[in-house]
């Protein structure tokens, strides 16, 4: 439960700011698809820095079931060193994207409404204001993850709620203009969510560095004894392929994203609005997931492959309990969930028409984010790479294109696109995890008989 709270915060910022930027547009789609234009570019960088602090949870998860206490120490010190540059790293990058921005713009707006100019004028400046937070959002994830990997969970979870509460009140004070803040509409649910960001990584760095009983890992921190290549290494091995898995993954949504804005305002908004309510509760079954991984991870680590099966049974029926749920609530309120966001009528029809969409490929995205999970924990992260490579690139988006613009499905075909590529990433994935279960439990009888 603490990691599901925590995973919904991780979401739960985009999720304010795009419920509070599109009440602030009312009828005009512009300062949510502003923002929404802004995230997808924001995104790719951001989950694929996020992807490789994933690393640090399994390999910190087996140390620490070994009570290799040392070698945690290590693991954290090396990576807190190599994620606090790749979050430099990523600023950088980011804004040397910032062009793309407006190159990609003005390719769209050829094809689309004349909306579209003042979408990409309005998405620069949030676009701005949120590409900083990488630095503290990489010093939250290389905690998160650590803490993660020892099995405590609860710390990021209050951190996460702190931040969003000051995240949603300062949306309120700099979108709207309160308390003599002028109105700053889009821009100002960036500046909102750079601060929250700010602060989490402060309340979450500073408890862990000043808890006693975390003394024994935080003691020399960065001393050049402790920085190891090899360590650096054996993270960025883990860490990686999943950062590509979750890389392609997003690059799809972001080139769905693109792609929409051929459909004027109204349906980057609809997209916006469908994606977001995807990702908050996809964000349940990412922290089923986060919870099996730990579980693998000590289980890998401890040699007990005998409940290996049990954990992983248990992850796929609380994750098809939860979408299935979803998915039958997205199809019951598809009218009224985008109310939440806006009140444009146009809008709201498409995105209803989307949700249902959406409702389809749940089973499927539920199926393949567990699979990556248990892979994740057992260590087996190399065949992520051509399975994702195989689902979304040659698959997902080619169908979704095809659907959209040759089929004449318009935006909602890029939405079937993701049934397809998330149901063949579910099935190949879903057969690794077999086979690794199988294997497993072979040698652990093997080594009881010996």
């Amino acid at each position: 439960m603490p990691v599901i709270l925590s995973q919904i915060g991780q979401i739960a910022v985009q999720f304010a700011d795009t419920a509070m930027v599109g009440h602030y547009g009312g009828e005009d789609p512009t300062p949510l698809a502003a923002v929404s234009f802004a995230t997808s570019l924001f995104y790719i960088v951001f989950v694929a820095a996020m992807g490789l602090s994933f690393g640090l949870t399994p390999l910190v998860g087996e140390h620490f079931a070994r009570d290799e206490r040392g070698h945690v120490k290590t693991l954290l010190q090396n990576g807190a060193a190599l994620f606090l540059v790749i979050g430099l790293m990523a600023v950088g990058v980011l804004s040397a994207m910032r062009p793309l921005l407006a190159m990609l713009g003005g390719v769209m707006t050829g094809t689309a409404d004349d909306s579209v100019g003042a979408v990409v004028e309005m998405a620069l400046p949030y676009y701005d204001s949120v590409v900083w937070s990488m630095v503290p959002i990489m010093l939250v994830c290389t905690v998160k993850q650590f803490l993660e990997g020892l099995g405590n969970t609860r710390i990021a979870m209050v951190s996460v709620i702190i931040a969003n509460v000051v995240n949603i009140f300062l949306n309120w004070v700099f979108i709207f203009g309160k308390f003599g803040f002028s109105e700053m509409g889009a821009v100002g649910a960036g500046y909102a969510t750079f601060i929250a960001r700010m602060l989490q990584a402060v309340v979450l760095v500073g408890y862990f560095l000043w808890t006693p009983r975390f003394k024994e890992y935080t003691s020399g921190l960065f001393s050049r004894s402790v920085l190891q290549l090899r360590t650096v290494f054996q993270i960025l091995k883990v860490g990686t392929p999943i950062a590509f898995q979750m890389l392609m993954e997003a690059s799809a949504f972001v080139v769905a994203g693109v792609l929409v804005l051929a459909f004027g305002a109204h349906a980057v908004s609809a997209y916006q609005i469908g994606t977001n309510m995807m990702n908050v509760t996809f964000m349940i079954v990412v922290a089923i997931g986060s919870a099996t991984t730990i579980l693998c991870s000590h289980i890998y680590g401890r040699r007990e492959f005998s409940s290996l099966r049990r954990t992983v049974n248990a992850a796929y029926m609380l994750g098809l309990m939860w979408n299935v749920t979803v998915a039958v609530l997205f199809i019951i309120f598809r009218y009224d969930i985008p109310r939440l966001f806006t009140s444009s009528e146009p809008t709201i029809e498409l995105t209803a028409t989307m949700l249902i969409f959406i409702a389809l490929f749940q089973v499927s995205d539920c199926l393949q984010a567990i699979s990556i999970s248990i892979l994740r924990g057992l260590q087996d992260v190399k065949v992520i790479m051509p399975i994702v490579v195989l689902s979304y690139v040659v698959v997902n988006i080619p169908v979704g294109y095809f659907l959209a613009f040759d089929c004449g499905f318009g935006a909602v075909g890029l939405i079937m696109g993701f049934i397809v590529g998330l149901s063949t990433c579910a099935l190949l994935t879903i057969l690794r995890v077999r086979r690794n279960v199988r294997r497993l439990e072979i040698r652990g009888a093997q080594t009881a008989e010996n």
